[in-house]
């Protein structure tokens, strides 16, 4: 485990990772709350959840070609460039099409970074470290980054509202800067 530990690269990936999957936090702990409070309908509020998933499906039925195309670095930096945009328009409008446009960019902030992260571990981590490797982002990215990400997004929302979607906008340009960091660094 230490090998990995003493890893830049891995530990910057790992930043990288935790930034662009905390990001999500004000939007699974508050978006239907702040859209019922805004007069969506249960009805509605459900397709907009059902939406991104099923954006997210459509890009892993395409994902071998999207990765042949993009890579790992080019799914994580879509991951940001749809998060600074998803969270943007979260932060300004409760317009239903515009939410709709935004929920179908949970192919990037979710899919797009699931299968960049996926990838960018089995190409540069060793087999023999796979399994520590594994364990380590899921629980640094999954547990403490969404865990902390999450205890950030109540005071956020209690403080701004709607507004709270802008610092997930910062998550996700501070997650893309990572990501540059990343690419540009020798294995």
């Amino acid at each position: 485990m230490m090998t990995l530990l003493s890893n830049k690269r891995f530990l910057l990936f790992l930043l990288s990772a935790s930034l662009l999957q905390a990001c999500h936090m004000v939007f699974y702990g508050f978006s239907t709350l702040h859209w019922r409070a805004a007069g969506i309908d249960e009805t509605t509020i459900g397709i907009l959840w059902s939406l991104g998933v099923v954006a997210e499906i459509v890009l892993f039925s395409q994902g071998n070609r999207v990765v042949n195309r993009l890579g790992p670095m080019g799914l994580l930096t879509l991951a940001g460039l749809g998060g600074l945009i998803r969270w943007t328009v979260l932060g300004f409008t409760t317009w239903v099409p515009a939410l709709i446009v935004a929920q179908t960019l949970h192919a990037a902030t979710f899919g797009a970074f699931h299968l960049g992260a996926m990838h960018y571990l089995s190409r540069n981590i060793p087999l023999s470290l796979s399994a520590r490797a594994q364990g380590l982002y899921s629980s640094g990215v999954t547990g403490i980054a969404q865990g902390a990400g999450m205890l950030l997004a109540g005071p956020l929302y209690h403080a701004f509202g709607g507004y709270a979607f802008l610092t997930m906008g910062l998550f996700s340009a501070l997650g893309i800067f990572a990501t540059r960091l990343l690419a540009r660094q020798k294995a």
